[in-house]
């Protein structure tokens, strides 16, 4: 009978043993991965009073922000996933609400190690725009320069336009905190889903039923490169070049940089180039000042580079 009961109980620990061995096959390892988010909110103000006579105007900006990382590295195989969302409103006494801020970048790559501090790539990245964008108080003239009308015009809104870049290549990662991608085989197309930018159409600006073409209310330009009629257009990459840089380089000081540019094989010269720059300078664990620029040139948005600059107070939560 003893025999009897240590046996049974050698097939129960037997069982318990292959049971625990068969929860640890189907488990899934997650280790390979590293997740990362960041939700917050910025916030910038002016104030003046009705007599100050050094000049300014009242004013009160508020953004939210969304980014989130999703990385993966097992071996010599690396994927990196990543969002970036932003949208910020502001009003200025006298006037309406404007946005500020208004972004969404979605980028994605797959790379391979061949070597300490080469990898090959392939990349997918996605930009675009929340909300719709005006010219601001635009002056409509007729073909003899008299004033037809002042009014908001609309130049762009959600993909309206969008662009979508595909790259392959080689990425240079000596440190953790610098990269650079040389993109020698990318395509990049560009969406334009608004009939009134793809048609270029002319608008009655003085309402009396009346189209006239030199009154036309939209930029040549505003199509973004997409052909009349067109609201697609695809372009093959010559190279695309992209660089990062993130670091604290001081107790509390962050410093970024972000840089990416695309020419074509129709016409090398015309490189679209964007640069990015920010400072953040951490005052607690929800808290930090934020200076931010980025400068931009696209030949077929505008002849002349654009910039844009931004100093916000934010809050955040990192989990």
């Amino acid at each position: 009978m003893k025999k009897l009961a240590i046996f049974m109980i050698f097939l129960c620990s037997l069982g318990n043993v292959f049971a625990q061995d068969s929860i640890s096959i189907v488990k899934k390892d997650t280790s390979y991965w590293k997740k990362t988010a960041q939700l917050g909110f910025g916030f910038n103000q002016a104030s003046f009073s009705d007599n100050w006579k050094a000049g300014g105007i009242s004013s009160i900006a508020l953004g939210g922000f969304f980014n989130a990382n999703a990385n993966y590295l097992k071996d010599k195989i690396s994927w990196d996933n990543s969002i970036r969302t932003e949208y910020g409103i502001v009003k200025n006494k006298g006037q309406n609400l404007r946005k500020n801020t208004d972004r969404i970048l979605i980028d994605s790559k797959f790379g391979y190690k061949i070597s300490k501090s080469w990898n090959a790539f392939a990349s997918l990245n996605f930009l675009s725009q929340f909300d719709a964008g005006f010219e601001y108080n635009k002056v409509f003239k007729d073909a003899n320069g008299n004033v037809v009308s002042t009014q908001d015009n609309l130049i762009s809104k959600f993909f309206a336009p969008a662009f979508l870049t595909e790259a392959a290549g080689f990425e240079y990662k000596p440190v953790k905190y610098f990269w650079a991608r040389f993109g020698i085989a990318s395509m990049r197309q560009t969406f334009v889903m608004e009939e009134r930018f793809n048609n270029n159409r002319a608008l009655d600006l003085n309402g009396n039923g009346i189209i006239n073409e030199a009154t036309d209310g939209f930029d040549p330009k505003v199509n973004y490169g997409a052909s009349e009629g067109e609201s697609f257009r695809n372009e093959l990459g010559l190279i695309t070049i992209e660089a990062d840089f993130n670091k604290e380089i001081a107790k509390n000081l962050i410093f970024q940089a972000h840089y990416w540019s695309f020419s074509t094989y129709k016409d090398p010269a015309a490189t679209d180039m964007r640069v990015e720059a920010t400072l953040i300078a951490k005052i607690n664990k929800f808290a930090n000042v934020k200076l931010s620029g980025i400068l931009l040139y696209d030949q077929d948005q505008d002849l002349k580079p654009q910039y844009a600059q931004a100093l916000t107070l934010n809050f955040s939560m990192n989990w």
